[in-house]
């Protein structure tokens, strides 16, 4: 018993770090759930998997885990199920218990030095073991039990079921129609699979599916090639040879494992559900990569009939059908995807690719011990130089829309190009820093993109790093880099050159695709001690060399023209960037620093009308407002679910329409409409509009999300608006002392 409890305690560290990592892939995908593939966000929840399966992962100074301080929290998770009565009668197990929370500090290496063992060893009755006399309370007991109980049920239940298909596969019959394995022949050559595929029919499941890890086959439903099209068997048999291609058998397996591992967490139920979701319409965009875009609608279409027709009406836990999942939340997802489609969009990017390794390592790592007798904190390295401006929320990395404030803040200088390829413009710069065998790097990232509405064409980005002095290290980092987080085979090759009197070279590399072989141009070059690596993209040999030519530090013009209107959320760091809200969002904004004295600005951000509204077309949806997000004043470090964010924006004639029409319009994740009903009151000595409770995405959100609920006022030609998710704030009580907050005196903000 004490073995299953030290287990269960081991578990209960895994899943909560993997509930964060989860956490964190949600909040990445809702925040960016307009820019990001198809294929990428499947690929985040196969962080979440690869966190919930290993027990041991390397320190890493950059782990996620030094901001949770996960140590400090798993000891008090732990402390709720081991309770504290029992090192009053047992102080040879409370000794033990101490040395064990150490262990898992240490394990998690938390910056938090646990306190010594309460009870030294001369303490300790003479012949007394700590080891024999240790005894875990009977709650924990029960808890791991009932743990191991489900564990098993439902392994057992995952093992019943698979000798139950296996006896069933026994019954299939072998398809040897012409008609249909031509179809699938030449779909096998299209997805590049050179291993044959048999196709087994049968009569008791009426959706096509794949199946066999190790020898994979695919179950078609007896006569149902009568009523397809030569068109709908090539939709039905590349879906499942998406499947087979992208390993998805493996990691849906994979994933019901775990899940009847971790089954007592929610957060890991809910992970799965959505992780089987976006590998639907992961697997929709491979096979729309393969078919092309004109097959999109056709495609679409083929779905439709099957969920029509052949819909599954049992849950089968281990199985990939194809027409996947019949919520209708799930099919308007899979259809907007398919009707949406790019070619080129399945495609890893090195950003995409970029990213994902970032997060891996901010997450498949625990945080790093501090160094043996460094008893005093270090000083946060910043990547900001100090500014006359007073900091508002403090961060190590920043992202601006405009190049001069980035410049002025930054704690070295550097050049960027004066002329861009046609097309293109400045989107972002984020700014970095951390130290490195003691010596001290920033970082400066210059993303560029073209892009026709909300559409992007192109994409490459310029990287700065200061304290640089050898150009052969750098490469050498990026080429351990690339080859580290390749998905397919590649190539590097560099060519010494001088570009204008300095040392540089000329990088490319190959990425070998199954019958095509990509190439991709980088840069690296050394002006003075910071260097240089433009991240070509699409862009051609001349197209790079003209902008290295016209290379400066910036200017006023430049400045000017460094200034992006698609950045989605532009962040708040100082009161200088808050000065500038007035000329971004057209009004001067009410910013109070504390509410009520109980609840604290966090963050503040100048953001698009999507997030406060619909808009009514593509100019109204770059409408500039102030987001202001508050939380308790006492739950800083916590992850806080009952928040409320505070909103302006110029009107319009949006609050008039708001009370004219008795509702107001969000903006869907799919890019459509949806309501809630809103009702007139009095607050503050203001006429308010108060929505009903609400879903973030309307019919499109899952019924376990947390409801919003939303207040509107106008004053002047400014509409406001106090978002609140969940409930257990004083709603009104907020709103009413917002409503009487008079407008900010942004040169000396209290």
């Amino acid at each position: 018993m004490e073995i299953l409890c030290e287990t269960f305690i081991g578990l209960w560290y895994s899943t909560l770090a993997a509930s964060a990592v989860a956490l964190l892939v949600m909040a990445i995908q809702a925040l960016f759930r307009h820019r990001i593939s198809a294929r990428i966000r499947h690929a985040l929840w196969l962080i979440v998997l690869v966190r919930l399966l290993l027990p041991v992962f390397p320190d890493s100074p950059v782990s996620l885990f030094h901001m949770l301080h996960f140590g400090k929290d798993i000891k008090k998770a732990v402390s709720l199920i081991i309770p504290l009565t029992e090192k009053e009668n047992n102080p040879s197990a409370e000794r033990s218990r101490n040395s064990q929370e150490k262990e898992y500090v240490q394990n998690d290496h938390s910056m938090i030095r646990p306190e010594e063992d309460t009870v030294p060893d001369a303490q300790l009755p003479a012949g007394i073991e700590d080891s024999a006399h240790f005894s875990h309370p009977w709650g924990l007991k029960i808890i791991a039990a009932v743990w191991l109980a489900g564990t098993l049920a439902l392994l057992t239940y995952l093992f019943v079921y698979m000798l139950k298909m296996r006896r069933r596969f026994k019954t299939l019959t072998l398809v040897t129609d012409p008609r249909i394995l031509s179809v699938v022949d030449d779909c096998r050559r299209k997805f590049g699979i050179k291993r044959p595929i048999p196709v087994y029919t049968g009569s008791y499941a009426r959706s096509p599916y794949i199946s066999g890890l190790i020898r994979p086959w695919i179950y078609f439903p007896e006569g149902i090639d009568k009523e397809l099209s030569i068109q709908q068997l090539t939709h039905v048999f590349s879906h499942e040879l998406a499947h087979h291609k992208r390993k998805d058998v493996a990691w849906n397996l994979l994933g019901s494992f775990l899940l009847a591992v971790h089954w007592i967490n929610p957060v890991v139920w809910m992970s799965i559900k959505r992780m089987k979701a976006d590998r639907e319409l992961a697997c929709d965009a491979c096979v729309m990569e393969v078919l092309g875009e004109a097959e999109a609608v056709p495609y679409g279409m083929t779905i439709i009939g099957f969920l029509k027709h052949f819909s599954v009406r049992r849950h089968q836990p281990n199985l990939l059908y194809f027409d996947g999942s019949t919520n209708t939340n799930q099919l308007v997802r899979r259809i907007e995807m398919i009707k949406s489609f790019k070619a080129g969009s399945y495609k890893l990017s090195a950003v995409a690719v970029l990213g994902v390794a970032l997060l891996s390592a901010a997450t498949l790592t625990n945080a790093a011990a501090p160094a043996a007798g460094d008893g005093v904190e270090q000083a946060p390295v910043t990547a900001i130089a100090k500014t006359e401006d007073r900091i508002l929320f403090d961060s190590s990395s920043r992202s601006y829309d405009n190049l001069e404030k980035a410049a002025k803040v930054a704690d070295f200088k550097f050049k960027a190009p004066s002329a861009l390829p046609e097309g293109y413009k400045f989107e972002e710069i984020s700014l970095e820093s951390k130290s490195k065998n003691k010596a001290r790097r920033t970082k400066a990232n210059v993303h560029y993109t073209k892009r026709q509405g909300n559409t992007m064409y192109g994409q490459f980005r310029l990287l700065l790093e200061s304290g640089r002095a050898d150009l052969d290290e750098a490469y050498t980092e990026f080429e351990e880099w690339e080859k580290k987080t390749a998905v397919r085979e590649i190539g590097i090759k560099k060519e010494p050159l001088t570009l204008h009197g300095m040392p540089a070279y000329k990088v490319i590399v190959s990425t070998k695709f199954t019958k095509k072989t990509r190439e991709s141009l980088y840069y690296f070059w050394l002006d003075g001690s910071v260097l240089y690596r433009l991240d070509g993209g699409d862009l051609s040999e001349q197209e790079l060399l003209a902008m290295i030519a016209s290379m400066k530090y910036p200017d006023q013009e430049m400045y000017q023209s460094y200034v992006s209107q698609e950045v989605l959320n532009a962040s708040i760091y100082d009161t200088g960037d808050l000065r500038r809200a007035p000329e971004a969002i057209g009004l001067k904004p009410k910013f109070p620093l504390e509410v009520l004295e109980q609840y604290t600005a966090t963050g503040a951000t100048i953001t698009q009308k999507i997030n406060f509204g619909y808009p009514d077309g593509e100019e109204d949806r770059k409408t500039r407002l102030l987001s202001i997000r508050y939380i308790k004043t006492d739950d800083k470090d916590k992850d806080v679910v009952q928040s409320f964010s505070f909103m302006q924006i110029k009107n319009g004639t949006m609050y008039e329409d708001m009370k004219k029409n008795g509702n107001a319009a969000f903006y869907r994740i799919d890019g459509k409409k949806h309501t809630a009903p809103v009702s007139p009151m009095v607050l503050g000595g203001r006429e308010v509009l108060r929505t009903a409770k609400y879903k973030i995405d309307g019919e499109l959100s899952s019924p376990d999300e947390i409801d919003f609920i939303s207040y509107y006022w106008k004053e002047g030609d400014v509409c406001f608006q106090v978002v609140f998710k969940g409930e257990g704030l004083p709603q009104e009580e907020i709103v009413a002392y917002l409503v009487n907050e008079k407008v900010a005196d942004l040169n000396n903000l209290k």
